[in-house]
């Protein structure tokens, strides 16, 4: 899927996923228009490296919001279930770890760059389509576009 499709409001579900802590992880991404949650404006599969998991869910939100700020979006809501990432993003936990801490200013320097971001905690079950892009991406260790082809 393209993103030449431009919207001024999207929701974004974003995911990581990493097979050990740490392991092979990616991240997946799926993109909506905000009055149409059905057709996806745009998908990412992507392999991140070795990682943890938390870095993984991190890594899903920084991609999320760059795409934001490259399609000159003006208002994004992002949808996760990590709710570690999400309670430290809405600052109601603190990070202590340095790489932790860092991953976070990214979030916050890119939320600048962008007229209105909420995030949204979300239950796994409603995070299925960028789960399985994520979880995709870390098997293949590569990003991902096509679906597997039937034997």
């Amino acid at each position: 899927m393209s993103h030449q499709t431009k919207s001024s409001s999207v929701v974004l579900y974003v995911d990581g996923s990493s097979r050990g802590n740490p392991g092979p992880a990616g991240i997946g991404i799926v993109i909506f228009n905000t009055h149409d949650q059905v057709n996806p404006l745009h998908e990412i599969s992507k392999y991140i490296g070795m990682t943890t998991n938390n870095v993984a869910e991190y890594e899903a939100v920084i991609q999320a919001l760059k795409w934001v700020v490259m399609n000159d979006v003006e208002c994004a809501t992002i949808k996760l279930d990590s709710e570690l990432v999400y309670k430290q993003i809405t600052k109601q936990y603190r990070a202590k770890l340095p790489h932790i801490i860092a991953l976070l200013y990214r979030v916050q320097a890119l939320k600048t760059q962008i007229g209105g971001v909420s995030i949204v905690l979300i239950p796994r079950t409603q995070n299925k389509l960028a789960n399985r892009l994520a979880r995709r991406a870390s098997k293949k260790g590569g990003t991902t576009r096509k679906p597997r082809a039937h034997r």
